[in-house]
């Protein structure tokens, strides 16, 4: 257990998937970084649990908490005004009112501010993220792909340039796009595949996920990963191999190791072209970026990033040199960014 620290601040990111926390000291130094699975759409005693165990790991009961949230769209609420009231009733289990101050778009607010402004709030991390991002870059593009979502935020004029705040307007604007590395089910990125000389259709069933793919090329390793598979077994080579048979109507020892590497490159390729594809959405509505802002990898798919910066023709940064270069907290971004933007504003 770490000891007590005075004068810390502790991000929590909270997702219908996992629960992210990023923890720092008042000298903006990162401390700790870790990820749970929270499987929200359970029910709120996944969050209770994680949270339990958080605070069991950090000893951070001290600390200022600063919490945002994407989980209050998880299908246990019955909208997401319920999810953000609910989810900040378990916050408050925790810690005190006065620890705890809620992100929202128009600053920090307090939880009772945040029940009644549930709008400002809901789904608002990528904000904490591009904010952080932007005090450092003037100018750029954010991409922070997850295991679940893909964010895509232009910086210009050291600000976030944004064309809608909710989800579904930066769906529409390509600002969100719903394809990460581990959790995306493949026959969301793709209906059929070359195969042996042959077009393939596949399974319109959740059969494999990304991280199958991504498992195969050896881009993710199995302990990065805190999801259940489709199948609920492990990541190892054989049942990723075997997942994505499925995913064609057949089973993976009939075929060579070869083939399921084809496949997962296959998919992979549609996966970082779909992302791609809506980078240069977002940047046809901003055409006065400079040519040279860098593109800004954040989140478990970083790598993904990078090719798509040398696609564009843009010069590429990662997201751990604006924490030090500490590399797990780049893949929790917006956890890494409430601790650090509350430590500057507040000490």
């Amino acid at each position: 257990m770490h000891r007590q620290e005075k004068g810390c601040f502790t991000g929590w990111d909270i997702g219908g998937a996992h629960l992210k926390v990023v923890r720092c000291n008042n000298q903006g130094e990162l401390l700790q970084a870790l990820e749970l699975p929270c499987p929200l759409w359970r029910g709120k005693e996944a969050l209770r649990k994680a949270i339990r165990l958080v605070v069991d790991t950090l000893n951070n009961e001290l600390d200022q908490q600063l919490v945002t949230m994407t989980g209050e769209l998880a299908d246990c609420f019955v909208d997401r005004a319920s999810g953000v009231s609910e989810i900040l009733a378990c916050i408050a289990e925790y810690f005190p009112t006065d620890r705890v101050s809620v992100f929202s778009r128009d600053g920090w607010l307090s939880q009772e501010e945040a029940r009644t402004h549930w709008d400002k709030v809901a789904s608002m991390n990528w904000l904490a993220s591009a904010q952080l991002a932007a005090t450092n870059y003037p100018a750029g593009l954010l991409v922070d792909c997850g295991s679940t979502t893909t964010d895509i935020i232009t910086l210009n004029q050291s600000q976030p340039q944004l064309t809608a705040y909710d989800d579904q307007g930066r769906l529409k604007s390509g600002e969100l796009l719903y394809t990460g590395v581990i959790r995306t089910p493949l026959m969301a990125v793709g209906q059929k595949l070359p195969f042996r000389g042959q077009w393939q259709t596949i399974t319109a069933e959740l059969f494999a996920t990304t991280g199958d793919c991504w498992r195969l090329l050896d881009k993710i390793s199995a302990t990065q990963i805190n999801d259940n598979s489709a199948d609920g077994n492990d990541w190892q080579t054989e049942n990723c191999q075997r997942r994505l048979a499925r995913m064609l109507g057949t089973d993976a020892n009939l075929f060579t190791a070869e083939d399921w590497q084809n496949v997962a490159i296959w998919f992979s390729e549609q996966q970082i072209q779909q992302i791609h594809n809506a980078c240069l959405q977002v940047l046809s509505a901003h055409s006065d970026l400079d040519k040279q802002a860098p593109v800004i990898g954040a989140g478990a798919g970083r790598f993904i990033v990078s090719q798509i910066a040398e696609r564009l023709q843009r010069p590429y940064v990662d997201f751990d040199s604006l924490l030090d270069s500490h590399e797990t907290a780049a893949t929790y971004a917006p956890a890494s960014a409430l601790a650090l933007l509350a430590q500057r504003q507040f000490t």
